[in-house]
């Protein structure tokens, strides 16, 4: 569990977004890296830290899952149960994004349980017995009902690569991306 004071939280922050902005670039990223990365990653999002650093991480998760799933899958054992164990925050905002980031991690809208079931047979193997029921249950009740609806929208815009990206992944991007810059669009150098 992460915990700082305001200052340092505030650089901890966008520590987290110019990480997830590294990567997302196109830069080669060797596995033993990524793992470092993901397991700093992992030890931000669980309950107890700074909700900001929780929600941006978490953000970050969902957002590679989406965009590079090849990168994330092999460090699903590091992710999902600090993850899961976000989803039922008392803070809305970290709920809803670690829900989002536990549907986009096994592909739900894609894959339904494939994903999800080879992972807990396989590395999901270890986790402690009430944990693994509780994720089995909360992946049953919630999860798929979830990647239905992800679903679901995609095919009323139109399918995969219709009408683009929906309103709050792109959102998710465009934080990730604004650290290190200043957004040309929110009027910061307007001349009055």
């Amino acid at each position: 569990m992460l915990t700082l004071p305001v200052p340092q939280t505030f650089i901890a922050d966008n520590f987290i977004l110019a990480t997830g902005k590294y990567l997302l670039s196109s830069a080669p990223k060797p596995f033993e890296t990524t793992k470092q990365v993901f397991s700093t990653i992992s030890g931000i999002i669980p309950p107890g830290g700074p909700v900001d650093s929780r929600r941006l991480a978490l953000v970050i998760v969902r957002t590679l899952a989406r965009t590079n799933p090849d990168m994330v899958r092999p460090h699903l054992s590091l992710l999902a149960p600090p993850v899961f164990a976000s989803v039922r925050d008392m803070v809305i905002p970290v709920k809803l994004a670690a829900e989002a980031a536990f549907v986009q991690l096994f592909a739900v809208a894609d894959e339904e349980a494939k994903v999800f079931d080879k992972w807990l047979a396989a590395a999901g193997a270890d986790l402690p017995a009430n944990t693994k029921r509780s994720m089995q249950d909360y992946f049953k009740r919630v999860t798929l009902r979830l990647g239905a609806q992800v679903r679901e929208r995609r095919e009323a815009e139109g399918g995969e690569g219709g009408l683009g990206l929906s309103n709050d992944e792109v959102e998710d991007e465009k934080e990730i991306m604004a650290v290190g810059k200043a957004d040309a669009d929110t009027g910061l150098f307007d001349a009055e």
